[in-house]
Order: structure tokens, then sequence, then C-alpha cells
């Protein structure tokens, strides 16, 4: 065996145990990220719709370039030993330039008009929807109620809110710039200083959603943790005539 070939099989020896290493490392690295989320409102479902779309068209694209690619590489591969005549030269074909052209397109405006079809759900708020006032602030959010209620002093954070009532957010800014993001219930809202933004969900399970402000704000931006508590219709008009202020 020449040198040249032992350097090829240590080579090939080498990428398989990274390849290795790197599937058996990847799930505990990997393990709270690249994950698909489980909505819990109408809104948050379309969004998920629509990634899911173009994660599966991406995907089916990814597997079916890089298989042919890893196909030809090994059915064309140079032998050892063998003599090759040199191969047609092409200079160009019509059709297939328009098809690789026209193809990628046709699937570009097939995802658009599924996330235009889409977008309506995400962001028109339903009428009759229950009005809460949100105020960010370094490094808290403050909610009033329709009635000017707020939440309990012993957990003025927490949103609590009814099961299948939508609920529609206007948001300001104290400050600086914030962003509400519950992602099982809604999408990222930027919050501004002297500025009115707007969005909704409707939950459609009871239950604690964790939410985050995505928008650095400031040193405590890390503990600027959003938290709504979704319940049943009975007790929220028991939390509003017993707990809020």
């Amino acid at each position: 065996m020449t040198r040249t070939h032992r350097r090829r099989h240590w080579f090939v020896a080498a990428a398989l145990l990274a390849a290795l290493a790197a599937l058996l490392m990847a799930p505990p690295a990997l393990a709270d990220t690249a994950t698909f989320n489980n909505p819990s409102s109408s809104n948050a479902h379309a969004i998920d719709e629509i990634y899911r779309a173009i994660l599966g068209v991406t995907v089916t694209i990814f597997v079916l370039v890089g298989g042919w690619l890893v196909y030809s590489a090994i059915r064309f591969r140079e032998r050892r030993g063998e003599v090759y005549p040199e191969p047609p030269q092409v200079h160009g074909s019509t059709r297939l330039e328009i098809g690789w052209t026209i193809v990628p397109v046709l699937i570009l405006v097939g995802l658009s008009a599924f996330t235009f079809y889409k977008l309506p759900s995400v962001s028109d708020v339903p009428t009759r929807a229950m009005e809460i006032q949100v105020t960010a602030q370094q490094y808290s959010f403050t909610y009033t109620y329709p009635n000017g209620k707020h939440p309990a002093s012993t957990d003025t954070n927490t949103l609590v809110v009814p099961v299948d009532v939508p609920i529609h957010l206007s948001l300001q800014s104290k400050d600086v710039i914030h962003d509400w993001w519950v992602e099982q219930l809604a999408q990222k809202t930027d919050v501004f200083p002297g500025r009115t933004t707007h969005t909704w969900f409707r939950a459609d399970k009871t239950g604690t959603y964790i939410g985050q402000c995505a928008e650095f704000c400031g040193p405590g931006h890390a503990t600027m943790q959003i938290v709504v508590k979704v319940v049943s219709k009975q007790d929220f008009d028991t939390y509003m005539a017993d707990k809020a202020q």
C-alpha cells in the first residue's frame, strides 16, 4: 500500500470517528434546540404550520440535492488502475437551465402563497376580544385588565386569562425597546416607548406558559420573564373578584 493510500485510509477513519462522536454528543447538547413547538393558540398554530411547510420543503430539497451529490461522488469516482476516456463536453442545455430556474420560482411562489394565506390568522385580532393593556419597563411587564384592575400584588408579573377567549394586548414601554413573546401563544411583538403595538392570542387549553423579553434591554434582560396563566372562565371570574386589585 502506498503512503498516499495509507493517508487516505487514516483520513477516512478519522472522519468516521468524528462523525460517530458528533452523533453521540449531539442529543444532550441539542436537547433544548431545534425542536418543534407545541402551540396552544390559533395564531401560534398558524405560525407553526408555516414553519413546518418551509422546513419540509427545504429538507426535501437538501436530501434530493445532497443525495444526488453523494451518489455521483461514489458512482463516478476514479478507481485505481482504470483508464477513463475524456467525457463528452457539454456546454449547456436550454431545457435544463429553464427547468432549474422555473422550479425554484414555483416553490417560492407556493411557499409565499401559503404564508400570505396564513398571515390573517396570525395578525388579525378577532372581534369581541378582551382588551388588556401591557406596560413594559426594566425589567418587568405590568398588566391592566378592562376594568382597570391589575394582577394580585403577590404575583404582579403573572397575566391570568380565561381559556378559549381571544386576548388583545396593547403594548407600550416606559423606557427602552422590549419584546413580548410567549412562543406557545403568540408571535414576537416589539414594545416601543411612545408608541402602541398590538398582538393577540386565544389559548385553547389551561396551563402556565412561560415567555421572555426577546429584545436586549439592559443588564437585567435575562430576568425579564413573562408568565401567562390560563384558567377556566369560572376560575378567572373568581380571580378577578377576589384577587385582582
